[in-house]
Parts: structure tokens; C-alpha cells; sequence
């Protein structure tokens, strides 16, 4: 899925969404951590889906082409077809994704985010006041997830409005601008909670990418 990620974020996007974590950390002492992964699942059972669907409409539909009605020939048919849309299900996102429900997409992405809390370190930090901005491309899905030691004090309807305005501007194709502006927005609700220490130093990586 590298492919993904280069087209969602350039190399100098980067370094600028970098940059906008950093400004928006000297704000506060609480970590704000952006991640844009590629995919937050491989979805197996899609590009069976894929192959399944694929090789008996192929199967039928050429059957009927050329007026034949034997099965050997519609198993020829239905087992070239399916290989083929298998391969191209695990190399072609657009493809792949007509065959994940929308239910399973964001179950798999709270799955992903939650554990990506954990191994990406975010726990970690002095007073548990991480926030992830976890961003899943394949699935177009935007989460924003506190720790802990944030329960009861970020209003959630100020959460779910950056992840709306968040996902609206990567809908339109306005991923760096819009990220930014999230980043600035938790910096804003985070920084009367937890302003900024002198000893504050930068605990996570200021942008994930997977």
C-alpha cells in the first residue's frame, strides 16, 4: 500500500504536517500524533469475494456467448477468471474495496487504531494525554482517539467535528491543508487542559506512516 501513501502525502506534505505538530506541541505538553496507514486490515475474505463473483459472472456470461451449455467449459472459464480478479482484488485497492462492507471496513480500522495506541507507543507518555489522529486510506476513515488520562475532559462533540472536517477535507482531496487544520484544532482544545512545561520533551514520533 505504499502507493496510497505517496499519493496522500508528498514528501515536502510531510515535512510541513511535521512542522504543524511541532508548532501546535509548543502550545501544550500533551503529544499529538498523526498516522496515515495504507490499509488497516488485508481483507482476505474480499479477494475471494472478488475472485468468487468474477469467475461465475465471467463463466455464465461466455456460455451464453457462444451458445454453449457444458460444465467443463464453464469451469474452464470460471477458474481463469477467478485467478485473475484474485490478483488483481490484492493489487488494485478500487477494486478490492467494492468487496468490504462499510461495517467491516470500520470495524477493522477501531481495531487497527486501538491497537496501533499501544505498539506506537502513545501510551507512554508522562500524564497518559496522547492524542491519535489515525488515518486509514484504504477505508477512508478518519478516528481521533485520546488517552486516558484526556476521559472527561475533551467535549466529544469537539471530536467528532475534527474527525467530520477532517474526513470532509480528505474527500476532497485537501489531505495536507486538512490535517493541519485538525492538528491546530486539538492543539487548541488541549493546550488550557495541558499547557505547555519546560521539561516537556517530544515523546512520539510527530507523524506515523505505515
Amino acid at each position: 500500500m505504499q502507493k496510497l501513501l505517496d499519493a496522500f502525502l508528498s514528501q515536502s506534505e510531510r515535512e510541513t504536517v511535521v512542522a504543524a505538530v511541532r508548532a501546535a506541541e509548543a502550545r501544550t505538553s500533551a503529544e499529538i500524533v498523526p498516522m496515515v496507514v495504507g490499509i488497516s486490515d488485508s481483507y482476505p475474505k474480499a479477494e475471494l469475494a472478488c475472485a468468487v463473483t468474477v469467475g461465475l459472472v465471467a463463466g455464465v456470461l461466455l456460455n451464453l456467448a457462444l451458445g454453449r451449455h457444458g460444465m467443463w467449459l464453464f469451469l474452464l472459464f470460471f477458474g481463469v477468471f477467478s485467478l485473475l480478479a484474485f490478483e488483481a482484488a490484492k493489487h488494485a485497492p478500487e477494486l478490492k474495496r467494492f468487496f468490504v462492507s462499510r461495517e467491516r471496513a470500520l470495524h477493522e480500522t477501531n481495531q487497527a487504531a486501538q491497537a496501533a495506541f499501544f505498539t506506537q507507543g502513545l501510551t507512554g507518555t508522562r500524564e497518559r494525554n496522547a492524542v491519535l489522529i489515525y488515518i486509514s486510506i484504504f477505508e477512508r476513515l478518519v478516528l481521533i482517539q485520546p488517552d486516558t488520562g484526556l476521559a472527561g475532559k475533551l467535549c466529544q462533540s469537539d471530536l467528532d467535528a475534527a474527525t467530520t472536517a477532517l474526513a470532509e477535507g480528505i474527500r476532497q482531496g485537501r489531505q495536507q491543508t486538512a490535517l493541519i487544520a485538525c492538528i491546530e484544532t486539538l492543539a487548541g482544545l488541549l493546550a488550557p487542559l495541558f499547557p505547555p512545561r519546560q521539561d516537556d520533551p517530544n515523546e512520539i514520533k510527530d507523524l506515523i506512516l505505515i
